[in-house]
C-alpha cells in the first residue's frame, strides 16, 4: 500500500501538533537571513523535528552539518544533542557563515563551530570515525563525494542523512539537459543509487520534506 500524499493541510496538521517550536525557531532565524538577502533553502519544520527525534534516539554527541546557510539545521541539531555535544557546520560562503554565527549567538547556542570554505576540502582533513551523525544538505553535484567522505568520517553504528532525496519530485524522471534542474537532479539520482547500493549502509528514503535518505553504517 502506498503512503498518503502530504498535502498542505496534512503538513500544517503535523507542524501544528509536533513542530511548532521548530517553526518558531525557523521564523526567528530566517528573519536575519532574509534581511541579508539570503535564499530560503533549509530543511522543513517536520524534517527538523524528525532529525531531532533521531539524534535523541541514537544519543548522538558529535555531529557534522554539511551545508550551513543561515544555521537552522545546525541549531536544531545542537539543541538535540545538548550542550555537552558538538556540531561542526561547513559553509562555503563567508557571508552566509557570518549570518549563521550571528543567529547562533543570538539564540545562545555555543556548541556549533561554523567553518568556511569548500566542504569537501574540510571533510578530507578530518579524522576517520569522528562523528555519530552526518547531514548532507549542500551543493548537489558534490553529494556523492560528500557521501564517500561521510562513510570514512562516520563511526560504526552512526547515521548518514541526505536532504532533497526526492529532488523536487523529479527523482524518478528522465530529464534532458535543457531542464534547469538537470545537473542537480542527476547528481541526486547518482547519490541515491550510491546510497542504496553501499554495502556498509542500511538505508531508506523517508518521504518528509523533499525526501531524506537516511541510513545506519556498519563497518
Amino acid at each position: 500500500m502506498k503512503g498518503t500524499p502530504l498535502n498542505d493541510q496534512l503538513f500544517e496538521y503535523i507542524v501544528h501538533n509536533f513542530a511548532e517550536n521548530e517553526r518558531t525557531l525557523l521564523e526567528h532565524m530566517a528573519a536575519r537571513a532574509q534581511a541579508a538577502g539570503m535564499p530560503m533553502i533549509m530543511i522543513s519544520e517536520e524534517q527538523a523535528r524528525f532529525v531531532g527525534v533521531f539524534l535523541r534516539a541514537i544519543k548522538a554527541r558529535r555531529v557534522l552539518d554539511v551545508g550551513t546557510l543561515f544555521g537552522y539545521s545546525a541549531a536544531i541539531m545542537a539543541r538535540s544533542i545538548g550542550a555537552e555535544g558538538d556540531v561542526i557546520s561547513l559553509e562555503f560562503s563567508e557571508k552566509h557563515a557570518l549570518v549563521a554565527r550571528e543567529n547562533l549567538a543570538d539564540l545562545g547556542i555555543p556548541n556549533v563551530t561554523v567553518r568556511t570554505g569548500p566542504a569537501l576540502d574540510a571533510m578530507q582533513k578530518m579524522a576517520d570515525n569522528s562523528f555519530d551523525f552526518i547531514l548532507i544538505d549542500a551543493d548537489k553535484p558534490n553529494y556523492s563525494n560528500y557521501l564517500k567522505e561521510s562513510l570514512r568520517l562516520i563511526k560504526n553504528g552512526g547515521v548518514i542523512a541526505g536532504d532533497n532525496a526526492l529532488a523536487w519530485g523529479k527523482i524518478a524522471s528522465t530529464l534532458t539537459n535543457d531542464d534547469s534542474d538537470y545537473a542537480s537532479v542527476t547528481a541526486i539520482q547518482q547519490f541515491n543509487q550510491a546510497f542504496a547500493h553501499e554495502g556498509a549502509l542500511f538505508g531508506v528514503i523517508c518521504a518528509i520534506g523533499d525526501g531524506m535518505a537516511i541510513g545506519v553504517v556498519s563497518k
